[in-house]
């Protein structure tokens, strides 16, 4: 085990199948050796994130709360991994360029 820990949240339109790719991204982390917490939507972000080794997005299409992308970019900055796939995050929150 590495003492890892990982966010992955789901949400937004079907088409791109969050709720399934967070399975199966949440499965291939422990797989190797994270600790994962999933979570449908963003409300999880609102939280404190500094926990967090790395942050996986599973949502296309969505809107996300002020609090929340600046919790977001926060843990980022402060060295948070933050990871995803096209169709799974690069569209994730389209008013939100940050």
């Amino acid at each position: 085990m590495t003492g890892k820990q990982a966010l992955v949240f789901w949400g937004g339109w079907e088409g791109h199948t969050p709720e399934r790719s967070a399975a199966i991204t949440s499965d291939l982390l422990r797989a190797h050796g994270f600790t994962v917490r999933t979570e449908n939507g963003t409300s999880v972000l609102a939280g404190d994130l500094a926990h967090y080794d790395l942050i996986v997005p599973m949502i296309t299409m969505s809107t996300i709360a002020k609090q929340e992308v600046e919790n977001l970019c926060m843990a980022v900055r402060n060295g948070t991994g933050l990871a995803g796939m096209h169709g799974q995050m690069c569209d994730a929150f389209r008013n939100e360029t940050e």
